[in-house]
């Protein structure tokens, strides 16, 4: 019987290398989550631009609210001149009055057109409102370029370490806020024509001191990114032997040609100030430097980024039968502690448990059907889940969890169409073999009946006669088991059994039975001896039948069929089977 530890035989097809499929589709998974950033950020500065040369259009005419016409000042001394005049005043008199009027023109500057903070505000709001659109051409453009940078083909030694380095920008551009200033960059702008909103409903505002700190501000804070931005790559590529020993490392994605020549020329300055004396000749050598010289402290393996990028492509593709198939040849690879992390069964050290947790959610597949059915039938022949005591834990789960088990068994495809002759027989050996093996072992539990009855109908019935004649020897080691079962317990499961045989029953065609259940002797003798059981008991199996299932037909109706089926005499239940006799004789394990 098969056993945990020996090669597969229905393991997943191996179609090409499985890395490079999982690249292929996380490479596209980027291409698309990339493509939508930069078109969102193209839309942004059409937009922005467009924006930008409205607000400038208002500003030029609004900024000369901020000062007095000269040409007014002028007509107003030549009116205070004129009226002078008018009046005979002497000549001193009207001297005093043009040095009056010039002390006034060239004095503090007095807006003729109403409050001066009127006009003040209205140029602030709409001069912040340029300034935040033009940030946000800078900013985009800066994120273009580091899009670009993260995106950047980077030969690599294999498909791992290039999932890997791929995992390392991902979360990068996490853990630094790119995704969070991609995100931000629509704000800014609708902020920005909120502003311009509010200033024209003011009309007017002023260009005084007020404005230009607030203006400062803002360009400060801009410019401030910028710098930021083009400094921090540089000092995490110098002090690059200190973040490798780090449990977390995240390296700076705010890579840009600006912050790559700032790099160059604070090597040859800040060198003797740091640790490093490795010269990187791009961003992508830095990137793939940490990767191969990253050891954490706290974890024992060193490949941390594979494990988070298996997690990654486990949770984000593998609803995907085809990557599923690909994510279990990658894990085959990979020693059995980071498979089992990677799949969410840390601690875990059967690959087989592992797989069949994988895979459990896609048994509709054939080829995975299968392979869950080797997969189930390995934990259950392996020592570890052969125990009388029940001290093992992952036995008790494996015999308690039979819906989710030997159902795997009960879905397969037992003709096999396609597949190679040879091994679609072997495989229905090995389940024959298993089931009888779970039934000497006395581990069957009420659970277990229906999926195991499930199975055994389909055994019956298969084309092959050799098949048939094997599975139907189940029914032997049934009987044997259920005789060494306590009354009390054979109670509850001698129900079950008459219940999913009566549905058996039902199912076959009266006029032309191809069931080993009906044709051979073993069929109704083990219907004779159950049926003594509920006699004996005073067990009503059609109220049980009601309850558990909608059956069309009675235990009694399901006698008479069968004794109809396979020709035997109407007083054949009537007569005692004789249990002294020969286990072949009476239904005993062959």
């Amino acid at each position: 019987m098969w056993t945990e530890g020996e090669p597969y035989r229905f393991a997943p097809k191996r179609r090409g290398d499985p890395w490079e499929e999982c690249l292929k589709r996380v490479d596209n998974y980027d291409d698309e989550m990339c493509r939508g950033w930069k078109e969102d950020i193209d839309t942004l500065l059409v937009f922005a631009g467009l924006f930008s040369a409205t607000v400038t259009a208002f500003v030029i005419e609004s900024y000369h609210w901020l000062t007095e016409d000269p040409e007014e000042a002028s007509a107003r001394v030549l009116q205070e001149i004129l009226q002078a005049l008018t009046q005979g005043q002497s000549q001193n008199n009207a001297e005093k009055t043009i040095g009056a009027a010039t002390r006034i023109h060239t004095g503090p500057k007095i807006s003729s057109f109403g409050e001066p903070s009127f006009a003040i505000r209205v140029n602030t709001f709409w001069f912040l409102s340029l300034i935040l659109a033009l940030s946000t051409v800078m900013l985009g453009i800066l994120c273009k370029q580091w899009i670009r940078e993260h995106r950047r083909d980077t030969p690599s030694s294999s498909p791992k370490e290039t999932l890997e380095l791929r995992q390392l920008r991902f979360e990068s551009l996490e853990k630094w806020g790119v995704l969070t200033l991609l995100s931000s960059l629509p704000l800014i702008l609708q902020l920005a024509l909120v502003l311009f909103f509010v200033g024209l409903l003011d009309l007017l505002w002023a260009l005084d001191y007020i404005v230009a700190g607030l203006a400062t501000a803002i360009v400060a804070l801009s410019v401030f990114v910028l710098s930021i931005t083009t400094v921090l790559p540089c000092y995490y590529l110098l002090t690059s032997p200190s973040i490798v020993f780090r449990d977390d490392v995240y390296v700076c994605p705010y890579k840009s040609p600006q912050a790559w020549l700032y790099y160059r020329i604070a090597r040859v300055i800040f060198q003797p100030l740091f640790q490093s004396n490795i010269r990187y000749a791009s961003w992508a050598a830095w990137d793939l430097h940490l990767i191969r010289n990253h050891f954490p402290s706290t974890t024992l393996n060193p490949r941390e980024y594979l494990l988070r990028g298996l997690k990654w492509m486990i949770a984000t593709f593998s609803d995907s039968t085809v990557m599923a198939n690909h994510l279990f040849h990658c894990m085959q690879g990979l020693q059995t502690e980071l498979v089992a992390s990677a799949t969410g069964l840390p601690g875990e050290e059967s690959r087989d448990v592992i797989y069949y947790n994988f895979f459990r959610n896609s048994a509709w597949d054939p080829d995975i059907g299968r392979f869950l059915a080797e997969l189930f039938l390995r934990q259950v022949n392996s020592p570890a889940s052969v125990t009388s005591s029940g001290d093992e834990t992952r036995s008790m789960r494996e015999i308690s969890d039979a819906l989710g088990s030997f159902w795997n068994l009960a879905v397969i495809d037992f003709v096999g169409d396609g597949l190679i002759p040879e091994l679609q027989t072997e495989l229905l050996y090995q389940i024959i073999a298993s089931v009888k093996q779970y039934c000497i072992d006395g581990r069957i539990t009420l659970f277990d009946m229906i999926p195991i009855l499930t199975i055994c109908r389909e055994l019956w019935k298969h084309p092959s006669h050799a098949i048939r004649q094997s599975s139907i020897t189940i029914l032997d080691d049934l009987e044997f088991w259920l005789l060494r079962t306590p009354d009390d317990l054979r109670g509850q499961l001698v129900p079950t059994l008459a219940a999913a045989l009566t549905e058996i029953i039902d199912k076959e065609s009266e006029t032309s039975p191809n069931s080993e259940f009906v044709l051979s002797g073993r069929g109704p003798r083990f219907i004779k001896l159950l049926d003594e059981w509920i006699i004996a008991k005073g067990i009503d199996v059609d109220a049980y039948s009601m309850h558990m299932q909608d059956l069309a037909m009675s235990w009694g109706d399901a006698k008479e069929k069968m004794l109809r089926m396979s020709g035997l005499s109407l007083d054949y239940f009537d007569s005692p089977i004789d249990m002294n006799s020969p286990m072949e004789d009476r239904g005993g394990p062959s």
